[in-house]
């Protein structure tokens, strides 16, 4: 069997956010995991690709894990997808995901893809490849094989691709004080540090049900950004990590200059701001009050900005790090 370590994990700023600009679409994907709670299926694409799409109770209960689906509805600022229309196009029976690691137990691995957290269980069959340390750690990437059940996923092959700087996943506090915030998913608790100084707002409480994005040294989680994970479409919003492991963010300008820009994503939010590197042009009509979508990637451990589009006169005005 793998050998398997275990890890404790920890951010920069904590952030809430609120509705952004949603865009309409289509996805297929085959359902990997199920979360009645969130009323959420976890979609695989053909290309490994992980999506959390919102449903109904009823569209949640019907769907099986292995079903192809196909669904319509509207990506979310937070990098879900509103499904308003589900179509079943088939079963499969195994399913490729590239993921994240979350906590990494000797007979689970608890991952992270499209901001849901879920597991994926060991078996003595399960092989490992490309990891020079012969186990999996927190923030480790990995394209993973699994097999599909009404149990869960279970893991045959796991490729191991690299290390994400930036994770997104989602839980319920189960424990919260100055210095950190654990989150608990399928009974994994993982422990988040929280930065210096920083008082989490009001609204986050014990029994929350949160997604978090954080950044990942070593074998600890510092958070980055902190959202309630609300089934109801009006609180949807705010805060990813895309495919490349950056943040994307949208909300309100509130202060900036040649060194920083102040997002404010709502009014139960604390701000999150961006570093401007040197070499990146600010858009001539940025001002105080403009709704922003913002990209950024850790340097040195610094949230810097590498894109900054206005959506409220339509520019687009963005740039390099």
């Amino acid at each position: 069997m793998m050998k398997l370590t275990t890890v404790v994990i920890a951010g920069i700023a904590a952030v809430f956010f609120t509705p952004a600009l949603a865009h309409a679409g289509t996805i297929r994907g085959t359902v990997a995991a199920k979360q009645a709670n969130r009323h959420v299926l976890v979609l695989a694409t053909r290309h490994g690709q992980v999506t959390t799409a919102r449903v109904s109770p009823l569209q949640a209960q019907r769907a099986k894990i292995g079903s192809r689906l196909a669904l319509a509805g509207k990506r979310l600022a937070d990098g879900s997808f509103r499904a308003t229309r589900l179509h079943k196009l088939g079963t499969a029976k195994r399913a490729r995901v590239s993921v994240v690691v979350l906590r990494a137990k000797a007979r689970r691995l608890l991952v992270a893809g499209g901001g849901s957290a879920f597991s994926i269980r060991l078996t003595r069959g399960t092989r490992l490849l490309a990891s020079s340390r012969g186990s999996v750690h927190a923030g480790e990437k990995i394209d993973a094989e699994v097999e599909l059940s009404d149990d869960g996923l279970v893991g045959t092959t796991m490729n191991v691709t690299g290390d994400a700087p930036l994770i997104d996943f989602s839980g319920v506090v189960t424990a919260m004080d100055a210095t950190s915030i654990t989150v608990t998913t399928e009974d994994i608790a993982t422990v988040v540090q929280l930065p210096d100084g920083l008082v989490l707002p009001p609204i986050v409480h014990v029994g929350s049900k949160v997604e978090i994005v954080a950044s990942i040294t070593g074998s600890t989680l510092t958070l980055t950004a902190i959202k309630l994970d609300d089934d109801h479409e009006g609180d949807q919003g705010g805060s990813s990590v895309d495919d490349q492991g950056r943040v994307e963010a949208e909300g309100t300008v509130t202060t900036f200059d040649s060194h920083t820009v102040t997002v404010q994503p709502g009014d139960n939010a604390t701000p999150v701001t961006f570093a401007v590197p040197d070499n990146f042009t600010l858009p001539a009509d940025l001002a105080d009050g403009s709704v922003v979508e913002a990209r950024g990637e850790l340097v040195d451990g610094i949230l810097t900005l590498t894109r900054l589009e206005l959506q409220d006169r339509g520019g687009d005005g963005s740039g390099d790090g």
